[in-house]
């Protein structure tokens, strides 16, 4: 729609120039496009930092003095992550997790849409023991794609940037990131994905050096607020275009010196739109929809600060923040998912939180009366319809956000048991 109205607004005003005599704009008036935007997607996309060291497989007592041991698996991330960040910042050598990541994880994210990606800091790249030439970036660019990249079969590299290189050091990670873009990224010409992930503005000189390589910008703006993403934003805007910027929040970790006070407690739909995670979910740049969000410690979603216990976590707030964003931006729900119960007349399932979900039937016979139900916080919900399946009718379920159509909807059946 808005295309649209764009084009129709544009040949209005060429029209009238035209009749006054005035010389239209051509193409080579137009702005050139700011980024490589080959790689963002057409829906905002939602990210989350994977702790590894909080992984099922990793023990507890490898990383900290907390008595709880560990609960969560990666496969529990919920089907709203679009993109997942192995971040390894524990004592996970020797663990099976890397096996489990390569022979379960991989897979199972892959199988449901989930591209999973290895997180890297610029000292890695910075202060790598090698020469200042061009062979030595490929060669080490090589090496790091091989060694945590190839091995788990992940979709990228992100690069964590909090640190400032200088001399020597800025001329390597320039070098090394630019020979990482001939492999990942925007310019490689494969799917691998190339994420610039920092906590600094997008005028400094290594940013400024490398925008042309990376996929997406990922702004640790903890704490931060929406009222002062404009002016970050400001300062990448000349190098990438909108859909390549996601502001992302913190979830509050254990034994943690820091309060963020970004997303606490489990998703309150009366309260949290007053949180600075929901600020990120819905705010977007001047110029065009934002890239999606992030969040850091996705398993402490849920969590309080001062709450150093380690439990299962329901990802409340990124489920309902992935579909807060999808509403803002007008972008249908993927369609729910459902199962007829035994009795026929109920129908339940797990939909976007917060959705409206309608279920109508069609079929020969006396039809049940359409019906509908609100996901809950969780995203799940149940129907019961007034009369009962019979075959060959088909419930036909769809789900809707406030301000986007209907999903594509699912269907489910009656099916008799054979005897």
């Amino acid at each position: 729609m808005k295309r649209t109205t764009a084009a129709f607004g544009l040949s209005a005003i060429l029209a009238g120039l035209a009749v006054f005599g005035a010389t239209p704009a051509t193409a080579a008036d137009a702005p050139a496009q700011v980024g490589n935007t080959s790689q963002c997607s057409a829906t905002p996309l939602t990210m989350a930092y994977y702790r590894t060291w909080r992984d099922v497989t990793v023990p507890q007592s490898a990383n900290s003095n907390l008595p709880d041991p560990n609960v969560t698996r990666m496969t529990d991330l919920p089907p709203e992550v679009d993109v997942a960040m192995v971040f390894d910042a524990g004592a996970t050598a020797g663990t099976d997790y890397w096996r489990a990541l390569r022979d379960e994880y991989v897979p199972a994210l892959h199988a449901r849409g989930t591209r999973a990606v290895y997180t890297l800091w610029i000292d890695k790249l910075a202060k790598a023991n090698i020469p200042l030439t061009e062979q030595a970036y490929r060669d080490y660019a090589q090496q790091l794609v091989d060694t945590y990249v190839t091995p788990y079969g992940l979709d990228g590299i992100d690069i964590d940037v909090e640190s400032y290189p200088t001399g020597d050091n800025l001329t390597r990670a320039i070098g090394v990131f630019r020979a990482l873009g001939a492999l990942l990224g925007p310019t490689s010409g494969t799917d691998k994905i190339l994420i610039f992930d920092t906590n600094q503005n997008g005028d400094t000189p290594l940013f400024e050096a490398v925008s042309d390589k990376v996929s997406f910008v990922l702004l640790q703006a903890y704490g931060r607020g929406a009222a002062r993403l404009p002016a970050t934003w400001n300062t990448f805007a000349d190098d990438i275009a909108p859909c390549q910027f996601l502001p992302g929040f913190s979830f509050p970790e254990e034994q943690d010196r820091t309060h963020w006070g970004d997303a606490e407690g489990i998703y309150d739909p009366a309260t949290a739109p007053s949180s600075t995670a929901y600020g990120y979910a819905t705010w977007q740049p001047a110029e065009g929809a934002k890239g999606g969000f992030f969040a850091y410690a996705v398993d402490r979603d849920g969590k309080v600060w001062g709450d150093n216990t380690i439990t299962p976590t329901s990802f409340t707030w990124m489920k309902n923040l992935s579909a807060v964003q999808d509403d803002a931006a007008g972008v249908a729900p993927k369609a729910p998912t459902a199962a007829l119960a035994a009795d026929r007349v109920t129908i339940s399932g797990v939909g976007a939180p917060g959705a409206t979900v309608e279920v109508a039937v069609t079929g020969p016979g006396r039809l049940p009366s359409p019906a509908s139900a609100t996901a809950a916080v969780d995203g799940r919900w149940s129907i019961t319809l007034d009369r009962k399946l019979t075959v060959p009718q088909t419930a036909s379920i769809t789900q809707r956000l406030a301000h986007t159509a209907s999903s594509e909807p699912v269907t489910v059946r009656f099916q008799p048991e054979e005897g």
